[in-house]
């Protein structure tokens, strides 16, 4: 609980990954990495149940081993082309016994597994009913001053504008990591095409806890940093 209102962590899962493979199964420090967020979920002190979405059998198999209660997803809402916002207002269908309830919603991402509680349970304490999201994020390394495009087989700087002449210079941009995301029932369900917008805070996490599972070079690190000890 939080705010005397219940906390439930939404995990979603598929099983048809394509950079890498089952990759949700997979292990880390003998742990499948889908189980790595149910885990931390499970330590946070506000969370009050673990939901994961999947349409996998092993993946369900998993989940419910480690204490999450499981949703089965529809197999049109787990391809490549289906919507995240559509599972995730699945889900919250799935769930809700009344019109009325507007559980807050901590949504955690398996390709994520190198987040802190502390830094979950922080996001939530910022939720403090004043905005619509509170969401994790990470300070960009490359300015869109410097990013270029192809554009009649040439190159130009994306923005028509030179870059500044130093980082200094360059105001601080930030990006989504992905990793966290707290918001509730009411708002995921106004919304059309994506989980993200309203008004939303940022929770600044470190360069090695926005690493995301996107490759099989990605997977290779997370295993590496986990397995050589480092502590969620």
């Amino acid at each position: 609980m939080f705010q005397d209102r219940t906390v439930l962590c939404f995990i979603l899962a598929r099983g048809g990954s394509k950079g890498v493979p089952r990759k949700n199964t997979l292990k880390i420090a003998g742990i499948p990495l889908i189980a790595h967020s149910i885990m931390q979920s499970k330590k946070v002190k506000y969370i009050d149940k673990t939901f994961v979405s999947t349409e996998d059998a092993d993946i369900k198999k998993i989940s419910v081993e480690y204490g999450a209660d499981v949703i089965d997803r529809p197999p049109e809402l787990a391809t490549d082309t289906s919507m995240y916002l559509d599972a995730v207002k699945h889900m919250i269908k799935a769930i809700k016994k009344d019109k009325n309830e507007n559980h807050i919603v901590v949504i955690l991402e398996t390709t994520s597994p190198i987040r802190k509680i502390e830094d979950i349970e922080k996001c939530i304490e910022m939720y403090d009913g004043t905005v619509d999201q509170v969401i994790s994020i990470f300070e960009v390394k490359v300015h869109p001053y410097r990013m270029l495009q192809k554009r009649n087989g040439y190159l130009e700087f994306y923005l028509n504008k030179p870059p500044v002449s130093n980082r200094q210079q360059a105001e601080t941009l930030y990006a989504l990591n992905g990793s966290i995301t707290v918001t509730d029932f009411r708002f995921l369900e106004s919304q059309k095409d994506v989980i993200y917008g309203g008004k939303m805070k940022g929770f600044l996490q470190d360069e090695l806890s926005s690493l995301d599972i996107d490759s099989k070079l990605d997977f290779e690190i997370c295993k590496f940093v986990i397995e050589s000890g480092y502590k969620c």
